[in-house]
C-alpha cells in the first residue's frame, strides 16, 4: 500500500511539473520586413534588446543571420528560432535551435550567430524569434520576440 501511495505522489508531483511548463507567457509577436536596430516586440518587451539584425545568403546553401543581444534581466536561458520561406511563402526550412545560450546577464550584450542550410528552393524571407524557455520549437505565443527579414 505504500508503494502505490509513493507512485501516485511522485505522478502527481510530475503532473504538476509538466503542466508548470506549457502555461503560455501571453506574449505577443510583431512582423516587420526591415533589418538593423529593433527592440523586442512582445509584452514581455523588457527582457531583451536585440541590435543589428541581419540576414545574409553565404555559398552553397548555407544562410546566415546575426545580431547583437542584450537582455534586460538576468535569464537561465534563451534561444533563437528561424524559420526560411521562398517567395510564395511555402516554408524551407525550420531550425528550431539555430542558437542558445545559458545564463544570460542583464546588461551583458551577446553576439548572435544562427546558421541555416537550405537545399530546395531559395528563401525570400526569415522569421527570427527568440525564446527563454528550452525546447520552445518555434511556439510563436511563446516568443518573447519576433521579426520577419526579407532577404
Amino acid at each position: 500500500m505504500k508503494k502505490v501511495f509513493l507512485i501516485a505522489v511522485v505522478l502527481l508531483v510530475a503532473a504538476v511539473v509538466a503542466v508548470s511548463g506549457c502555461v503560455d507567457s501571453g506574449s505577443d509577436s510583431s512582423t516587420d520586413n526591415s533589418s538593423g536596430n529593433t527592440q523586442a516586440a512582445s509584452s514581455d518587451a523588457s527582457s531583451i534588446t536585440v541590435n543589428n539584425l541581419e540576414a545574409s545568403a553565404g555559398s552553397y546553401g548555407d544562410y546566415e543571420v546575426t545580431a547583437s543581444v542584450t537582455p534586460t534581466k538576468d535569464m537561465d536561458y534563451m534561444e533563437m528560432v528561424l524559420v526560411w520561406y521562398d517567395s510564395s511563402g511555402a516554408v524551407l526550412q525550420k531550425d528550431p535551435l539555430a542558437w542558445n545560450i545559458n545564463n544570460a546577464k542583464t546588461g551583458q550584450t551577446i553576439k548572435v550567430k544562427g546558421t541555416s542550410y537550405i537545399d530546395t528552393g531559395e528563401p525570400a524571407k526569415v522569421d527570427v524569434m527568440f525564446f527563454d524557455s528550452v525546447f520552445s520549437d518555434g511556439d510563436e505565443s511563446s516568443a518573447i520576440y519576433k521579426k520577419t527579414l526579407t532577404l
